[in-house]
């Protein structure tokens, strides 16, 4: 496999909106974003100008959040600053494959139930169609078929995928669900020539697990919740 490319990294939202996520774009000038019913995520210019905050409110909409990345210039006059995240990139190009046939494929008729544990647990961020941007699969309790775990993929910028959504139910942890998830879905990413990264939060204790599969702290940035004046 050839060097991977890091700099793709610096605006993975962006790289997969202009690249193999264009059916799920929208975009107003210098802005892209995810349709809302697939994922909350913008892209925008790594200077963000006059014009470039124009273009996002005008993508937004009126009462319509925006997360920033790494930004700085001064917000616009008006815009609330609703919360800030240290986020952290890590990339897996070193992460062993684990195929595990006890998992299962998740499809659209599981999103309910996906949604559910999603609002459990908080790993981040899953909208209905959110399930569209690639494989998701989880783990059920062989007696009941209860969902107690998943893991899938996100965005998708060129040569890489973004493992995201990964949680387990708090009556499932400790048996190592997690990290089974992760290596079926490093399998799949890398089966397709891809190589797997994810985001997450300095504060998560799940970055200890990541470390020791063998993912790389990247970089650490902030990610800034902002809301479009109006309504």
């Amino acid at each position: 496999m050839s060097e991977p490319l890091f700099s793709v990294l610096d605006d993975p939202f962006g790289s997969a909106l202009r690249g193999r996520h264009r059916g799920f774009a929208r975009a107003h000038g210098t802005a892209i974003a995810y349709q809302p019913d697939v994922s909350v995520f913008f892209a925008h210019p790594a200077v963000l100008t006059d014009e470039a905050y124009a273009d996002l409110a005008a993508l937004a909409g009126p009462g319509g959040t925006v997360g920033l990345r790494d930004r700085t210039t001064p917000l616009p006059d008006g815009w609330p600053l609703l919360a800030t995240y240290e986020l952290v990139l890590y990339t897996g190009e070193d992460v062993a494959p684990a195929a595990d046939p006890e998992l299962v494929e998740l499809t659209p008729d599981d999103v309910p139930e996906m949604t559910a544990l999603i609002e459990l647990t908080r790993p981040g961020p899953f909208a209905p169609r959110t399930i569209e941007l690639g494989a998701y699969l989880g783990y059920r309790d062989p007696d009941t078929g209860r969902l107690l775990a998943m893991a899938g993929e996100r965005a998708k910028p060129d040569g890489w995928t973004e493992i995201s959504a990964v949680c387990t139910h708090p009556e499932a942890r400790g048996r190592r669900l997690a990290r089974r998830l992760i290596g079926a879905v490093v399998a799949g990413v890398r089966e397709r020539g891809d190589l797997p990264f994810l985001h997450t939060t300095v504060d998560n204790p799940a970055c200890a697990l990541y470390e020791r599969m063998g993912f790389v702290r990247r970089d650490v940035m902030p990610l800034e919740i902002v809301q479009i004046p109006g309504r």
